[in-house]
């Protein structure tokens, strides 16, 4: 009777078993086609490959869209890289497949944000710096500039102006002022004055008298100025330190070696001139030549301007400089100055009229050159070739 009853029982676990795998399948079974449908229901059509709308204006995102998808705006925001009404990113991503009638949703740019630009002028940077950082700007590339109204390291000018808009964290430019710009002039020649004389002339001027060297030089009286540093016809600043190399006459000067290199020397010269104006019926060409009168050295005077001319340098070649006095009403002094390697030479000077034509005869030495002086004046160079 046990044995029995133990085997309808392992018959009916056995049975069961049977029924649930069943179950479970049809359960199984449907959920999967219940799924399908569902599916079907919901994604209705075929699938579309989302495009890229990023960086393209909301308008040609319009009119190529593929047809069944719908775009809408999800946002609106200020963006430094996409310009005001393009799109700025979108959901689903770009080559995301989706079926017909899916929404994408799109990120609109409403441009870069704008600030007004203060008004830097006349403000130190200090003041810049503050201004522009409550503005949400930065400071930009610097230029320097002289100014006669705004004091020295305060604003001149600026880039982008005042009151523009302009875009958060930009940088603006900015010109500072480097104040006055320091007063120049050319320096008169005082060569030939006495010492006394050329600090009265230097003080009066502007300048201020450094140190005074001296050198032996029997042909000019003692304490004779024989050069200056910078040298005469330099351009120089005002206030500035002008050196004085003096004659020690027979005795033994203080100046070294290296001392005497801080100058330039100059010798004076004297010339005559053919006048255009005077000899209104001949041509140039046919007119006397010119007395050419030049000094035999550094420490020689010049020579009489009553004798016939002399070639003092008949070992070096010569090149012939014409100049035509310009047009006005009064005479004016020229001087021309020979400029080497060695230094600068004064070898002409002399007062014409307006019209008269100077010829000089200069030593032909290459790569020198001849300034021009009108009244002190530099108006002319020419290279002597």
């Amino acid at each position: 009777m046990s044995k029995k009853n133990s085997e309808s029982c392992i018959s009916i676990l056995f049975k069961m078993t049977i029924l649930m795998t069943i179950l479970a399948i049809v359960v199984i079974g449907g959920i999967f086609f219940a799924y399908q449908k569902l599916n079907e229901f919901f994604n209705r059509g075929g699938t579309i490959v989302v495009p890229d709308f990023r960086g393209k204006h909301i308008v040609e995102v319009f009119k190529t869209k593929p047809a069944g998808l719908d775009i809408v705006r999800r946002d609106e925001k200020f963006d430094d890289q996409q310009p005001k009404d393009h799109v700025i990113a979108q959901y689903p991503e770009p080559g995301t497949l989706v079926k017909q009638g899916k929404k994408i949703q799109l990120s609109i740019s409403l441009g870069v944000q704008k600030v007004m630009v203060p008004d830097l002028k006349g403000n130190s940077m200090r003041e810049v710096d503050l201004a522009l950082l409550n503005s949400q700007l930065v400071p930009g590339d610097r230029a320097y500039v002289h100014s006669d109204e705004i004091p020295h390291d305060k604003i001149v000018g600026q880039s982008p102006m005042p009151s523009e808009e302009y875009g958060v964290n930009k940088q603006v430019d900015l010109l500072i002022s480097l104040g006055r710009r320091p007063e120049s002039y050319v320096l008169p020649n005082l060569v030939g004055s006495s010492l006394d004389e050329g600090k009265t002339k230097l003080k009066a001027w502007g300048f201020n008298f450094g140190r005074i060297y001296s050198r032996k030089d029997s042909s000019r009286p003692k304490f004779q100025i024989i050069s200056t540093s910078p040298s005469p016809y330099s351009r120089v600043k005002k206030g500035e330190v002008v050196s004085l190399l003096v004659s020690a006459g027979d005795d033994e000067g203080t100046a070294k070696a290296e001392d005497l290199k801080k100058f330039e020397i100059f010798s004076g010269a004297a010339a005559t001139s053919v006048s255009v104006s005077d000899q209104p019926d001949r041509p140039v060409e046919s007119a006397a030549p010119p007395r050419i009168l030049i000094a035999e050295d550094a420490g020689s005077p010049a020579i009489d301007p009553d004798v016939p001319a002399v070639d003092l340098q008949p070992s070096m070649a010569q090149k012939e400089i014409s100049f035509v006095m310009p047009d006005g009403f009064m005479p004016k002094e020229v001087k021309f100055i020979h400029i080497t390697n060695d230094g600068r030479q004064q070898i002409y000077a002399g007062t014409h009229k307006p019209l008269d034509l100077v010829k000089v005869k200069v030593p032909h030495v290459p790569n020198s050159k001849i300034q021009i002086y009108i009244n002190d004046v530099p108006i002319e160079e020419r290279r002597i070739d």
